[in-house]
């Protein structure tokens, strides 16, 4: 497969990564913080748990404690794009037979606390720098692939999910998390505009007038290929549980004025913000809008 990454001022790109990444917020936990951490957007993801619960994959830890129970040997877990690894050792605390979760950064330097905490509470978590857009895995050695928010960055999606597929287990699953939006933007514009008109409905004391105008980014490597995941992802992998959800709300959760307006404690914005996420849940649901984002759980398509 060509390397494309030789189409791009490469070094740049990972420079801007980095120093991106060693700026952002972190959670008491070890996870994004800042606009992430925003209530408005807590209630959005509230939302989608049922769902996700419903599926039989909400807790992996437990999922593949029980379904690998047989195995003579750890759990095998692979983390891509780990930075601050409070997804990992939540995962990680969450199992009840032997394991072993191997992180993964571009960035190493955002390993320092979560090695401090897997040191402490003696989780078996270990740490390595890697860049994955020249992944190369040891065939079928990994019971699960874990991906969050980490595939809309990477260059080279062909090779990746190659590597993924050939890296897991003859029963592995790969779980990603990711945005699978318009390049470099996200957000479609149709689905700009319809947010707008109905922010347009909404009280103006509420939103205090504001719209979306989300403008296209050109730093590092977030949503580079985005648009493309889910076809490269086809190619590869059969969803064992997927979830496509959100067309906008993402947007006005994490808006700087949009989202500690609509998440306040009033009761007129509560029900602005439950109105907006049902018409966008509406909207995905009935096909009226493409989906922003992705949950899922996968296996390779020769596999199921």
């Amino acid at each position: 497969m060509r390397d494309l990454t030789k189409d791009f001022d490469y070094d740049r790109l990972v420079r801007e990564e980095k120093e991106h990444f060693s700026q952002i917020a972190v959670t008491a936990d070890l996870r994004e913080g800042g606009v992430q951490a925003a209530s408005a957007w807590q209630r959005y993801w509230d939302r989608q748990r049922p769902a996700i619960q419903a599926s039989g994959f909400a807790n992996l830890g437990a999922y593949l404690s029980r379904a690998m129970g047989d195995l003579a040997r750890p759990i095998e877990v692979l983390s891509l794009g780990s930075g601050y690894c409070g997804h990992e050792l939540t995962l990680a605390r969450s199992f009840t037979r032997d394991y072993r979760i191997h992180c993964t950064d571009i960035n190493e330097d955002l390993f320092t606390q979560a090695r401090a905490v897997a040191r402490g509470e003696k989780l078996n978590v270990d740490f390595c720098a890697a860049d994955i857009n020249f992944l190369n895995l040891e065939p079928r050695r990994y019971d699960l692939i874990f991906a969050h928010a980490v595939v809309h960055h990477v260059i080279n999606l062909e090779h990746l999910f190659a590597q993924l597929a050939e890296g897991l287990a003859p029963d592995g699953i790969l779980h990603l998390v990711d945005v699978v939006g318009k390049n470099r933007k996200l957000i479609w514009d149709e689905n700009e505009q319809f947010a707008n008109a109905l922010l347009a409905q909404l009280p103006a004391h509420v939103t205090r007038g504001v719209r979306l105008a989300v403008p296209e980014g050109d730093d590092g490597m977030e949503g580079i290929r985005q648009q493309e995941i889910l076809a490269e992802l086809r190619k590869t992998f059969t969803p064992l549980f997927e979830l496509r959800h959100g067309a906008f709300m993402r947007f006005v959760c994490t808006h700087p004025e949009l989202g500690p307006a609509l998440g306040s404690s009033g009761p007129e914005a509560q029900h602005c913000l439950e109105f907006l996420l049902d018409c966008d849940d509406s909207a995905v649901r009935n096909g009226l809008l493409r989906p922003l984002e992705i949950w899922g759980v996968y296996r390779v398509a020769s596999q199921r």
